[in-house]
């Protein structure tokens, strides 16, 4: 499924759910991206609205106020640890079980810490990117407060992993060499074209900038930090 099938299908799930047209903004083109990037299945993405959508209804607020996509992102998660732990039921009693979600978790965090922590030993590195080698530092301390946590919700977790996952990237765009982040933009905007393109300026840019943060973060063997890739 091409990324355009994939918004497209996620579109008509979420208006199909609050029962009223609505044109997804920018933003939310860039976070189905980010979905989709990150391996997330438009199986569970509509689960996870599903759920999103219940949980409105079962309060009595108004579906009007669904107005963006990222509003269902927990949900979402919730959706992808079921199906986690529905796996590990069916895989009860076999001779190699699929991993519980809890020791998933913790595998990946282990490894997220294990990666950065190799870039901050990596003398070359604190010379070329002194600002996110600091930051490192922070982002290895707090994975590390989480190792004994990950038995909470994926939604609980997601909280302080997604604003780590979004500074780190962030940081590392801004101090990759500049012809190095040109050429990650230029070759997200191929992609973007070759998948048939978005007619809306705002999403195409914002887009971009996911992918290109995507590639970076892949160039120098950081791991992306968001429960969204624990599959990836």
């Amino acid at each position: 499924m091409d990324l355009l099938t994939y918004f497209q299908k996620v579109e008509e799930g979420f208006c199909g759910r609050r029962g009223a047209p609505l044109l997804l903004s920018p933003l939310d083109f860039a976070k189905a991206a980010e979905w989709y990037d990150a391996g997330v299945g438009v199986d569970v993405v509509l689960e996870g609205l599903n759920r999103y959508f219940e949980r409105l209804e079962q309060r009595k607020v108004p579906l009007k106020r669904a107005i963006c996509l990222s509003f269902a992102e927990d949900q979402i998660l919730d959706a992808m640890e079921s199906r986690r732990t529905a796996a590990v039921g069916r895989a009860a009693g076999l001779d190699e079980p699929t991993e519980a979600p809890a020791l998933r978790v913790r595998a990946f965090l282990e490894d997220a810490e294990k990666r950065c922590r190799s870039f901050v030993e990596d003398p070359a590195r604190g010379r070329e990117f002194p600002i996110v080698s600091r930051y490192l530092e922070e982002v290895m301390e707090s994975l590390e407060s989480l190792m004994d946590e990950t038995a909470r919700p994926f939604s609980e977790l997601e909280k302080t992993l997604a604003p780590l996952d979004m500074e780190l990237g962030r940081l590392v765009l801004l101090e990759s060499p500049a012809q190095q982040v040109k050429v990650w933009r230029e070759a997200a905007a191929d992609r973007l074209r070759e998948a048939g393109g978005v007619p809306d300026p705002a999403a195409a840019r914002s887009t971009v900038e996911r992918l290109a943060k995507q590639s970076a973060m892949k160039h120098l063997e950081l791991p992306r930090l968001s429960l969204l890739y624990l599959d990836a």
